[in-house]
């Protein structure tokens, strides 16, 4: 962190254009500025709204997310179409992320997201881990949900989308949430900022505990944000961020259906303590924007990461491995980036115009996968002799460029493209060999329609192409020679917007997606092989109606058909290889919907209905036999997982404008809602296990605000 600190004043001192206060009067001087002013772009995590309005993307405001429970803050993202959020249920363990079939956050590396243009994934326990844990709604000012590589802003892990989040920056606030609920659940949460003369401050907190709903499976959580920025001029300001994130967690494990049926039982190895683990994260990030006129900025910024994470697992007969077969995994990872980008928003032969060039750049230094086999039955303090130890680097140089312009009055064009370029290095501590991967580059076109005939109706049509880097983590497939290229992610879609009425407004938008040089691995060799393609497919409808005032319904639904075009790969369970040629891609729902209702006046008793489904998945969806013509012993070649919802009730008593009372009831239905982490086998070598989702919850809330 220290190393961090001082880069920081380095910059401040030696960036040539912080020198540079231009004398000329800005747009933010004059009277009409609220209209034409441009936006602070922080180059990476925040996009420009020209951008946004040619694709499906849904941008939800501090507003929006506030003010809600959530078993987890990624839970917020259901607001918009075409979002599946799939939970490990193992306390702070980070959810899955799912947008139009592709994963993200654990165990995926298609979704990458921001915090104030910082980048909240690491490689370590998984490629592109995402804890998004470390989120506090109550500093949130917007998050922009972008679906598919749409946006010239995101490379690297951005093929299935990006989700850019920004917090509250400037003005007064004084906020304090309170809650307490089933199984001593307590979030104590606040906001505080001033802003005095041309010096603004931020600070944010949150304090949390858990027992847990499951015997051993407690949970304490902290986050804490700090953001300083000082206006020098009406033309040039300077911000400095500041974060940091403590997790410590137990938890129950996977219930084995096979050695007890009971909810209540939980992976206990005779000494006490079973999986867990700790994560200590901290950023550092420096920004600067200056308005060279009224209608260009350049935008700078220079960020730093350092984190450690700590996972302990003991696994109980899972995959027909023995139940000593425990670990514990410890990963350090390094990163720091910086950007330099030029924009204008003006107008070019009288028509609008937008113009945007910028430069990024990103390194990693990650000690990913330093596994110690655990003894069943010793605990976490005793571990044996390390098995892995590795180092890897990363780099990645990026140039972007993006151009719109009002072709006519009703139709805007938008025509984009960024360069990547990736390289690292990979050390095996334990074999004293280093392998450097091969320079890997990737030019990624974006393109954009926007029709607007009317006030009330638009068309969009837009096509993105990206790239997926293979097995960054764990010492993977991207060091292993040339043997592997990226892998290609191509989106089309199209869509209208429309707002028939003040209480009435709808989106529909159909998109296609193309993959290309997947990766799977050689069960022998455990080494990555190129092979496969896949084509995701689907409809996504939303709907907002207020038909009175302070009632609104809100709903939207989404069709998904994900099917690999021609694939080969590795079946976890019987371990051989299957062509999986026009089957579809397994744990992705083929029905999303979501449904809330709410009723919130300025004063007195309020309430919201939220609803949740996702239906028809498949957990498996082998041929009969392998790609080498080995028959299938498995009989459940197609196994149907769960469905999958949820029914969530709040109530409210807005006393006055500062304060308000809640009482917030989740999984009203008690289902039991499970996921798979295992197929039955007849010959008992692996077991079909559970992860439960929470039960009935009940929460008791205090939101105080500017008292």
């Amino acid at each position: 962190m220290q190393n961090h600190v001082k880069s920081l004043l380095f910059i401040v001192f030696t960036l040539p254009f912080l020198s540079l206060l231009p004398s000329e009067t800005s747009l933010l001087a004059q009277e009409n500025s609220q209209e034409t002013v441009m936006e602070e772009i922080d180059v990476r995590g925040q996009v420009r709204r020209e951008e946004l309005r040619s694709t499906s993307a849904t941008v939800l405001t501090g507003q929006d997310v506030q003010s809600r429970i959530y078993y987890q803050p990624i839970d917020l993202l259901k607001m918009a179409p075409g979002i599946f959020i799939g939970r490990y249920a193992e306390s702070a363990i980070a959810p899955e992320i799912y947008i139009r079939g592709f994963s993200g956050g654990h165990g995926g590396a298609e979704i990458t997201m921001y915090m104030d243009g910082i980048p909240l994934h690491d490689n370590g326990h998984a490629t592109a881990y995402v804890d998004s844990n470390s989120i506090m709604p109550i500093e949130i000012e917007s998050i922009e949900i972008i679906k598919g590589p749409a946006s010239v802003y995101y490379g690297q892990h951005s093929g299935g989308g990006a989700i850019p989040i920004q917090s509250i920056k400037r003005g007064n606030h004084t906020k304090l949430n309170l809650r307490y609920g089933s199984y001593n659940d307590i979030d104590v949460t606040g906001l505080w900022g001033r802003e005095i003369g041309n010096f603004s401050h931020i600070y944010a907190f949150e304090l949390y505990h858990t027992d847990g709903y499951r015997e051993n499976s407690d949970w304490d959580k902290k986050n804490f944000s700090g953001r300083w920025t000082y206006t020098f001029s009406d033309n040039f300001a300077v911000s400095l961020n500041l974060r940091a994130y403590q997790s410590e967690w137990n938890s129950a494990g996977y219930i084995s259906k096979l050695l007890s049926s009971s909810d209540k039982d939980w992976v206990n190895d005779g000494s006490g303590e079973g999986n867990g683990g700790k994560r200590d994260r901290y950023d550092a990030r420096l920004w600067a924007n200056w308005f060279i006129n009224d209608y260009s900025q350049l935008t700078y910024y220079l960020y730093g990461t350092t984190l450690e994470h700590t996972r302990y697992q003991i696994n109980q007969h899972l995959y027909g491995r023995d139940p000593s077969n425990g670990s514990l995994q410890n990963n350090t990872h390094k990163s720091w980036g910086t950007g330099l980008t030029y924009s204008f928003n003006g107008e070019l032969f009288e028509r609008e115009a937008t113009a945007t060039f910028g430069f990024t750049y990103m390194y990693e230094k990650e000690d990913p996968n330093r596994t110690y086999p655990l003894i069943w039955g010793q605990g976490r303090s005793h571990p044996g002799a390390p098995d892995t130890l590795e180092i890897f680097t990363l780099s990645n140089p990026s140039i972007l460029a993006e151009f719109t312009y009002q072709l006519i009055k009703p139709l805007n064009i938008r025509i984009g493209a960024r360069y990547d370029s990736l390289e690292g290095t990979h050390r095996d501590l334990l074999q004293d060999t280093t392998r450097e991967s091969r320079r890997h580059t990737f030019f990624s076109p974006k393109l954009g329609l926007l029709y607007t005939p009317t006030h009330w109706i638009e068309f969009y049509a837009s096509y993105g192409k990206s790239f997926s880097a293979p097995g960054l983590s764990w010492g993977g497939a991207f060091y292993e020679g040339d043997a592997l290229e990226l892998s290609t992610r191509e989106q089309f879609e199209v869509g209208l917007r429309t707002t028939l009425t003040q209480w009435l407004s709808a989106e529909a938008a159909y998109f296609r997606v193309y993959t290309d040089n997947d990766s799977t691995y050689d069960p022998q060799t455990f080494t990555a092989t190129a092979t496969g393609s896949s084509v995701r497919q689907g409809l996504e409808l939303s709907v907002d109606v207020y038909p009175a005032k302070n009632l609104s319904i809100k709903a939207n639904y989404t069709y998904n058909d994900a099917k690999y075009k021609d694939y080969v790969g590795l079946d976890w369970g019987t371990f051989q290889l299957y062509n999986y040629a026009g089957r579809r891609i397994t744990y992705l729902p083929r029905h999303l919907t979501n449904l809330e209702i709410a009723y919130s006046p300025p004063l007195g008793f309020g309430g919201r209905l939220s609803f949740s489904w996702a239906a028809d998945a498949l957990g498996r969806d082998n041929p009969p036999a392998s790609a080498s013509g080995v028959p299938n012993p498995d009989p459940f070649r197609v196994f149907k997982s769960q469905d999958q919802g949820s029914l969530d009730l709040q109530l409210f008593y807005r006393i006055n404008e500062s304060y308000r009372l809640t009482l917030d009831a989740t999984n009203l239905l008690n289902k039991k809602y499970y996921a798979s982490q295992g197929i039955p086998n007849p010959s008992a070598n692996y077991d079909f296990t559970y992860s439960l989702r929470p039960p009935f919850s009940v929460y008791f809330g205090l939101e105080i605000t500017n008292p």
